[in-house]
């Protein structure tokens, strides 16, 4: 046995950390994956979560940074540790810190003392039933256990709102497990009946507070996957600990989820294995009758996973397959087997071939216009599995269970597809793949790229603010990279405070002949100084890139701005590792550059408004700068 199998994943991460963490970030992930035990991964979040190793890690330009604040009713000091390790296997690095032992509304209530200046992007409360009984005298009175019960959800509800003042971010809340040991002390059934009527509504109403608002996420504790929630009695009274080390490792695990895709880094595609993972048998032996979906087991259960794939489509995961099969087999596997449930349409590419698959993925990931970091790779096959995370170790791969009974429910919460919200271009993403298809059919037979860009008739229309478009600007801001001209990431909350101030946001819809593009862009104006406009970023989807639809957008701002009577707009640059590409585009649109800080990466820009490009002439303007109001 090797020097690092005798010291196991966590004597090697302590290895790790003494040579530096950024010397190989790969590994400390993949050492991370082995992890499954609650009180490991609260070791390797304690050796992965000081500040020098934050830092070494976020060097490597390969992990992003988020903030979570904690708050809690009882004891969760393994909380934070197991969270750092979760997120840095995800390729997050996070910086955390912990209000006191019960102190969750003391500290909100007199300004956030201890958490405040942490900033966090995310604010964890996770409550125990003592922090709804506590205030309940006689527990065997039940109707004043009704009546706490009733009113908790909208106690909640406002201190999530004053949280959000004081600390800004998106709060975490859960519902609120109700242990047995409430439960046994009441002796006849029709009260335990009504105890737990009682509860199961107030925490329906705690589930309810998230359907108006964006900036709150409800976990259902009861659908944590964990075999435990309760801690162990003795540990409860020795040290305050409300939830086992396996309840808050689930716990651990969805609040990854949550901070990822607050990150904006959900994954957008599936791509998936063939034989043995999407149907049972090898189809190039068995034949297209000899493979197992539908019917009995083994064949129900793959039928059931492609069920949950199917729907997962049907919400805009972008289905794929990267199989070691003779396509034209694979194609009839699909056009003809009775039981399939999943049609060849359903997937929007596909690779049957016999080539190393982590080539395959990287040649899906360009035809799919995204990178290889927003994929999930599903393969039965340990070894593919282990290529997969050997040579594309951004790539999700889920370690798949042995049985296909398990296939379904590990894929749809291991692959990372997790959205806070899911939104209209969210769910129509595979229809848009499609019509891209169609565009680049159009562009293949065209002339001239700018014959093509006529023959599209792009029709683009801004959109102010409002209920209908705000998940999406914020998780444009929140996920793209390429073109985002500053790497500021407005929240829910940062653009609620600009509004106040007097800034406004846009967003930007792009249609063509081959149909609505979505909401492709989102667009920040803020009041600079002697009536002067500033705007404050502008971020665009890599799906419309090389129309210059951007040209357009800032056109429009120009020509409201002089309409309004600004004195200037003014803009800036920051470089981040993904936007290089765009460095010049504000001169390309008649901006000059008055400062720079090569430090930050950072160059200013200005507009005198005398000369205001016009838009491109490919682009017919539907609704532009009439709608931008004056700052």
């Amino acid at each position: 046995m090797s020097e690092a199998g005798r010291r196991g994943p966590l004597g090697e991460l302590r290895a790790l950390k003494r040579t530096g963490l950024d010397g190989d970030p790969g590994r400390v992930r993949a050492l991370l994956a082995e992890l499954t035990d609650p009180l490991d991964l609260e070791a390797a979040g304690r050796l992965v979560g000081g500040a020098k190793q934050r830092a070494a890690l976020d060097g490597t330009g390969s992990f992003r940074q988020t903030r979570i604040a904690f708050l809690a009713s009882s004891t969760i000091d393994p909380l934070p540790p197991m969270a750092v390790a979760v997120l840095a296997r995800e390729g997050v690095t996070a910086r955390t810190r912990t209000a006191g032992f019960d102190q969750w509304r003391l500290e909100i209530l007199s300004g956030a003392p201890t958490l405040g200046d942490l900033a966090p992007r995310l604010v964890s409360c996770l409550l125990d039933e003592r922090a709804v009984l506590a205030e309940v005298s006689d527990l065997l009175d039940l109707e004043s256990v009704e009546r706490r019960c009733a009113g908790f959800a909208d106690e909640l509800k406002d201190w999530a709102h004053r949280c959000r003042e004081v600390l800004g971010g998106t709060v975490v809340l859960t519902t609120v497990p109700l242990s047995q040991r409430v439960r046994a002390r009441i002796v006849d059934y029709a009260g335990r009946a009504r105890l737990a009527a009682a509860w199961h509504r107030m925490n329906a109403d705690i589930l309810a507070l998230a359907a108006d608002d964006a900036a709150l996420v409800v976990i259902d504790s009861a659908g944590l996957d964990t075999p435990t929630t309760a801690a162990d009695d003795r540990i409860r009274h020795i040290a305050g600990h409300a939830f086992s080390p396996h309840f808050l490792h689930a716990y651990a695990e969805e609040l990854a989820r949550v901070a990822r895709a607050d990150l904006g880094l959900a994954r957008k595609c599936l791509v998936l294995d063939l034989d043995h993972t999407l149907w049972g048998g090898v189809v190039g032996d068995d034949g297209v009758g000899g493979i197992r979906v539908g019917g009995s087991y083994p064949g129900s259960a793959f039928s059931e996973f492609q069920q949950v794939v199917r729907d997962l489509g049907r919400q805009g995961v972008m289905l794929a397959v990267s199989s070691k099969n003779d396509e034209e087999i694979v194609e009839e596997a699909f056009a003809s087997h009775p039981e399939m449930v999943l049609s060849r349409q359903d997937v929007l590419a596909m690779r049957a071939d016999w080539r190393p698959k982590p080539d395959n993925v990287s040649e899906i990931a360009r035809e799919l216009n995204i990178g290889t970091d927003a994929m999930a790779f599903v393969d039965d096959n340990p070894v593919e599995r282990g290529l997969m995370r050997h040579l594309l170790p951004e790539v999700a791969v889920p370690e798949m269970p042995e049985d296909p009974s398990g296939y379904a429910l590990f894929v749809a919460r291991a692959a990372g597809l997790d959205l806070l919200r899911l939104t209209e271009e969210d769910a129509d993403r595979s229809r848009m793949y499609r019509a891209q298809n169609d565009r680049e059919e159009l562009k293949e037979g065209a002339d001239s790229l700018e014959d093509y860009l006529h023959a599209l008739e792009s029709r683009l229309s801004l959109e102010p603010l409002d209920e209908l478009n705000r998940d999406r600007l914020v998780q444009l801001f929140a996920k793209t990279n390429q073109f985002n001209l500053t790497g500021r990431r407005y929240g829910t909350d940062d653009i609620a405070r600009l509004v106040r101030e007097g800034g406004a946001f846009y967003t930007a819809r792009l249609a063509d002949r081959f149909g609505d593009n979505g909401l492709i862009a989102a667009l920040a104006l803020l009041p600079g100084p002697e009536g002067s406009w500033e705007i404050g970023n502008i971020v665009m989807s890599c799906r419309v890139f090389s129309r210059d639809v951007e040209h357009a957008i800032v056109s429009s701002v120009l020509r409201a701005a002089r309409r309004h009577g600004a004195s200037a707009v003014t803009a800036s640059f920051t470089r981040t590792d993904r936007n290089a590409k765009f460095d010049g585009f504000y001169p390309e649109v008649g901006f000059t550059e008055t400062t720079a800080d090569p430090a930050q990466g950072t160059r200013r820009f200005h507009h005198d408004l005398a000369e205001v490009p016009a838009a491109p002439t490919w682009i017919t303007i539907t609704h532009g700068e009439e709608s931008i109001d004056a700052l």
